[in-house]
C-alpha cells in the first residue's frame, strides 16, 4: 500500500526564529548535517545547473513520518535524518519548533502540515494525537481512487498555504487504489531585507558562468556594513545579509575563483559551519533572481541509508489500527521557490541612506569588494538551523 510524503516551500527572502533550548540546538546541529548530506547528492544530480532545497520542510514532514515507524525502519530514518531515535524526543522537538514558525509584524510566515487519509483507512488514535498535538497537522479523509478530484483538492490546499507560489504539486497519475496516506508540509515566508537595495542601482551586468563565458543579469548593488569573512582555507568570501526582524539572514558564499564552486561544494559542511562575527564595510553586487526547483528525494534518502521505508518490509505499524494492510513510502517530493529582489520597507530604505551617507562622510578605508559575478552558494538560516540552501550558477 502506498504512502506519499511531500514537502513544499516558498521563500520570498527567508525564514524563522526559535527558542534557545537543548532540543532545538540538537535539531539545528542535525539539520546542518542533513543539509550537507542532501546537498552533496543534489550537486551530482544537477551538474552545472541551479538548484534549491528546503531542509526544514523535509525534516518536518519526514519527522512526522518517522513517528509512525518502528524497528529497523525507524532506526534508518533516525540515522539518515539526524533526528533522535526516541520518538518522544522527536515529538517534543517539533512541539517546540513549530510554534516559532509563525509570522509577526516584521514578516509573513506559515508552516502547515496535512495528512490525507484514504476513506476507510483507520489511523491509530495515538498517531492522530501526535500529528495534531506535536506537528499541528490537519487530518482529512479523501477518495484517492477519484484521481482528478483528489489531486485538485490536494493542489488547492498547497496553493492556498503558499499564496499560489506552489501549484500542481501532485499529478493525478501518481494516485491509485493502493494509495493510503499522503503527508504534506507547506512552508511560506515573505520578508524584507533589513536594509533594502535601491532599485535605481540595479543594472544589467556580466555574470561569468565560466572564465571564458558570461551572461547578462540584473545585478543589485549596495555599500554598507555587513557581517563578512574571508576564508583562506576555503578560498572564498562569506557575506551575511539580515532580514527585517534580525533573527533570519541569507549567507552568500562566493569562491574567489570564477570556477571555484566545485571545490567549495566539496567542503559544504565547513561552509555551513563557518561563523561570521565581524561587521565591515562592503561594496556588494548580487544578482536579482527567482528560482523554482522540484526535487525527488526518494533516491537521495535511499542513498542516506533509508531503504526499508520504501520496501515491502517497511514497518509503519504506528499509522494504522490493527487489521489495516501494511504501508510503505512510494514517493518523497519537494517543490521550492525562492525570489530575491531589492524590496524593503520605507523605514529600511531610510536607514540604508543614513548608513551609506555616514560611511562617506567619515571617510573610512575603502570597502571590501564582494562582487557575486560568478557561481556561488547561498543559504538562509535562523536559530533553528539552515532553512533553505541553493546554488546560483546561471
Amino acid at each position: 500500500m502506498k504512502l506519499f510524503v511531500f514537502c513544499v516551500a516558498f521563500c520570498m527572502t527567508q525564514l524563522v526564529s526559535s527558542e534557545n533550548s537543548p532540543l532545538l540546538q540538537q535539531f539545528a546541529t542535525g539539520s546542518v548535517q542533513f543539509t550537507a548530506d542532501v546537498y552533496r547528492q543534489l550537486k551530482e544530480i544537477n551538474d552545472g545547473d541551479n538548484f534549491l532545497f528546503c531542509p526544514l520542510s523535509a525534516l518536518i514532514i519526514l519527522g512526522l513520518t518517522q513517528t509512525a515507524a518502528r524497528g529497523v525502519t525507524a532506526q534508518q530514518l533516525s540515522n539518515g535524518l539526524h533526528l533522535p531515535e526516541d520518538r518522544k524526543t522527536v515529538e517534543q522537538t517539533f512541539q517546540q519548533l513549530l510554534p516559532a514558525l509563525k509570522g509577526n509584524d516584521k514578516y509573513t510566515l506559515t508552516s502547515a502540515n496535512k495528512i490525507y487519509v484514504k476513506n476507510g483507512y483507520k489511523i491509530k488514535e495515538e498517531y492522530k494525537n501526535i500529528a495534531q498535538n506535536s506537528f499541528g497537522a490537519e487530518i482529512q479523509n479523501i477518495n484517492f481512487e477519484d484521481k482528478n478530484a483528489a489531486a485538485a483538492e490536494i493542489n488547492g490546499w498547497v496553493a492556498s498555504k503558499t499564496q499560489d507560489k506552489i501549484r500542481d504539486l501532485i499529478d493525478a497519475s501518481k494516485l491509485s487504489k493502493d494509495s493510503r496516506l499522503m503527508l504534506i508540509n507547506a512552508l511560506y515566508f515573505n520578508g524584507s531585507w533589513l536594509y533594502t537595495f535601491n532599485e535605481r542601482n540595479t543594472l544589467k551586468r556580466k555574470f561569468f558562468t565560466k572564465s571564458d563565458s558570461h551572461i547578462e543579469v540584473d545585478m543589485m548593488e549596495a555599500t554598507r556594513y555587513f557581517k563578512y569573512h574571508s576564508s583562506s582555507n576555503l578560498d572564498a568570501q562569506f557575506l551575511e545579509m539580515p532580514y527585517k526582524g534580525d533573527d533570519v539572514s541569507m549567507v552568500v558564499v562566493l569562491p574567489n575563483q570564477v570556477e571555484g564552486l566545485s571545490a567549495l561544494e566539496n567542503n559544504i559542511e565547513a561552509v555551513l559551519n563557518t561563523k561570521l562575527d565581524e561587521k565591515v564595510n562592503v561594496h556588494l553586487q548580487l544578482p536579482k533572481f527567482k528560482r523554482e526547483t522540484r526535487v525527488e528525494l526518494k533516491k537521495i534518502l535511499q542513498n542516506l541509508g533509508i531503504t526499508d521505508a520504501f520496501a515491502d518490509s517497511a514497518d509503519f505499524s504506528g499509522f494504522g489500527e490493527p487489521g489495516q494492510r501494511p504501508v510503505k513510502i512510494s514517493d518523497v517530493l519537494q517543490k521550492s521557490v525562492v525570489e530575491v529582489d531589492e524590496k524593503g520597507t520605507v523605514a529600511a530604505a531610510a536607514t540604508l541612506v543614513h548608513v551609506v551617507q555616514t560611511h562617506i562622510l567619515i571617510q573610512r578605508p575603502p570597502p571590501k569588494q564582494f562582487i557575486a559575478d560568478h557561481p556561488f552558494i547561498y543559504f538562509i538560516k535562523s536559530p533553528a538551523g539552515v532553512m533553505f540552501i541553493g546554488r546560483y550558477v546561471k
